[in-house]
This record gives C-alpha cells, structure tokens and sequence, in this order.
C-alpha cells in the first residue's frame, strides 16, 4: 500500500475511535472519562539516533519511546527521522550515512512486532505505522539526485539543515549569515517537492523559511515544522513567529508541539500548563488544523512534568478536553492533522514517494 493508502486506513481508524466518543453535550471532565482513548500520530521521534549513535538496544527497552509507553500513549503513527548530525564525521556528514541510518530503522521496526513495517501493506488497530523523515539534509548537497532514492523509500520531510549552516541553507541555531536557502538549496526544496515529499522547516533559519515559502506555494505545498513551538510564548529561535505560524495555517500545513521544556516556556522546567499554554497560543495563531504532535521524544530532550515520556500522552488530551477543547479538535491535534501532511502528494498526480513508509 503507498504511503497515502496507508494515511486513509489510519484516518479510518481515528475517525472511527471518534464516532465511539462521549456524546457531545457532555462537558469536558465528563467527555475524559468516558471517550475511548485519543491516538497519536507523532512527527518526530529520534529513536533512530539514540541506536545508531548512542548504542541504544535496537529493542525499545529504554527511553520516552519504549515498546510499552508507545502503546499506552495510544500512539497510531510515528516518524522516524533519519538524523545527521552535523559533526558525524571530521569532514561532515555523508550521504552514505543517510544509507546506514536508514537501514538502522529497519533492524528497529523489525525488533520490535508493534512497529508496522515501512510499507506495510494495510494500517493495523494496535499497531504502529512508521514514516520516514531525513534531519539535517546537508549532506545531499554534494548530490540532491541521490534525494530521489530516499523519497521513493517514503521519507516524507526532509529539513535542508540541523544545527549548523549548510551549502542548502542557514540554520536557525547556525552562524550568522547573509544568505537563507542558496541557490543549489532552492534547487534542492524544488526537487523534493516535485518528487512528492515535504520540506521540514523546524531547524532552517528565519531568511530560509522566506526564501521557502514561495516555492512551497509554487507546488501548492504545506510548510511543515515537524517539532517547533511558539516563539511568542518561548523565545528561542527555533520556535516559530507568529507571522510564521499564520503562513503554516494558510499554506494547509502544521507546526508539531515540541516537549522539549526551553523550547515550551523558555526555561529549564516546564508542566503540562506550559504545554497547554503552547497549544492555546499555536491554536489562536496557526488555526486547530494546523498545529500536531511532534514531540522530540528521544532527542535528548527535557520532558515537562506530566509529560515525561510516552505514555504521558493521554493526561495532555485529557487536560485539553476539560478545559473544553472539542473531541473533534483534540483528534485534529493528536493525529489527523499530522495525517493530511503525511499524505500530501503534488497536484496532478502520484511522485516517488508513493510506494514507500
């Protein structure tokens, strides 16, 4: 099943969770104890890294995104970031690391039953469907063909940068420098577009995500910030302005709500009142169709109280509900926004990335 198939199955799934709900006319606190469990499509969980890099046990034993805590957070869908660190060699990361990354994500899904395979053939109640996204794609400079490949695996986002600048584009966290996205990084935006896949702007600099927004809109893209908060409510500059926030809601696309607690209130320590802070600030700006999950879990992180891995997911739905947030607006936020972006392809038909995770 293509990727979009197995998008439709899960929205299936999501809306028929939905249509099991408490009747509407209930109020919130009642609705919480009454609905069935709210599913989780997360758009950024970096299990990839802590195994490929830091020696984690392809079993997920350890860590927010346990075999366990995946299963009781309700989670339905999970992206998998293909990361490349910008110091994973001397002279910088290889395109052929993007290669053995991935195949690290394969021996992960295999470990572990819960996780469907990249590509399965249908969307299972109790299991995990698994996307693909690449993290700091610099590396694809010396080549951006050989980013064809990766799409038509079925990475579906792709940010031209991470923490450092590159020959694609500045970073938020990078130098400062004079330029956005250059020349051969717009040549390279241009092509994961037409190949049918998403550029992730959560790590690009502020003069990047200018530079993007009129080639998203050329394609009729969503501009999607997989893991970044409100920069209104935590000012850090890989948070978003509320400018970009409103061009995320008009371009169709989504912000993912980052656990990381500096990028929630901007200090050492946050709670799930910062998080609701955040939803309520990204809500008003961006639109509810517009704001998801992207929670960084694994990404070295510091989790807020009440979120610390997870598990933790259905306490934050709940607390949403009671504080009157619609059923309907809750399963926006946890899954089906994230969905309609997984499933994006370009108008006029199916790319590269159809036929893959």
């Amino acid at each position: 099943m293509s990727a979009a198939g197995r998008v439709r199955a899960l929205l299936a799934v999501t809306c028929a969770a939905g249509a099991l709900g408490a009747p509407r006319s209930l109020r919130g606190d009642e609705a919480g104890a009454r609905e069935p469990p709210v599913h989780v499509v997360d758009l950024h969980v970096d299990v990839p890294w802590q195994v490929h890099f830091k020696g984690r046990a392809l079993r997920l034993d350890e860590g927010h995104a346990r075999r366990d805590t995946l299963v009781a957070g309700n989670y339905l869908g999970i992206v998998l970031p293909i990361y490349l660190p910008d110091r994973a060699r001397p002279e910088g990361p290889q395109i052929e690391d993007a290669s053995a990354i991935l195949a690290t994500i394969d021996a992960i899904i295999a470990a572990n039953p819960v996780l469907l395979p990249l590509g399965a053939a249908r969307a299972e109640p109790g299991r995990i469907s698994t996307f693909l996204s690449i993290e700091g794609a610099g590396a694809f400079a010396a080549d951006i063909a050989q980013i064809d490949r990766f799409i038509a695996r079925g990475v579906r986002l792709i940010s031209p940068n991470h923490a450092q600048n590159t020959r694609l584009s500045s970073s938020a966290t990078g130098e400062p420098a004079a330029f956005g996205l250059t020349e051969l990084g717009k040549r390279f935006c241009e092509r994961v577009y037409a190949q049918g896949a998403l550029i992730d702007v959560s790590h690009i600099s502020d003069a990047a995500f200018a530079d993007l927004a009129p080639i998203a809109a050329a394609h009729g893209a969503p501009i999607v910030a997989t893991h970044s908060n409100a920069r209104a409510i935590a000012n850090r500059p890989r948070n978003l302005t509320d400018e970009q926030l409103r061009l995320i809601g008009r371009s169709g696309g989504v912000a993912g709500l980052n656990f990381h607690a500096p990028f929630v209130n901007g200090a050492r320590e946050a709670d799930l009142d910062d998080v609701i802070a955040q939803v309520d600030h990204m809500v008003r700006v961006a639109g509810v169709d517009h704001v998801a999950i992207g929670s960084d879990f694994d990404g070295g992180i510091i989790p807020p109280k009440g979120l610390g891995d997870a598990s933790a997911l259905p306490a934050l739905a709940a607390r949403l509900r009671q504080r009157g947030m619609s059923r309907d607006d809750v399963e926006k936020v946890f899954s089906r926004n994230a969905l309609r972006i997984l499933g994006w392809r370009p108008a006029g038909g199916s790319a590269a990335g159809g036929a893959g995770g």
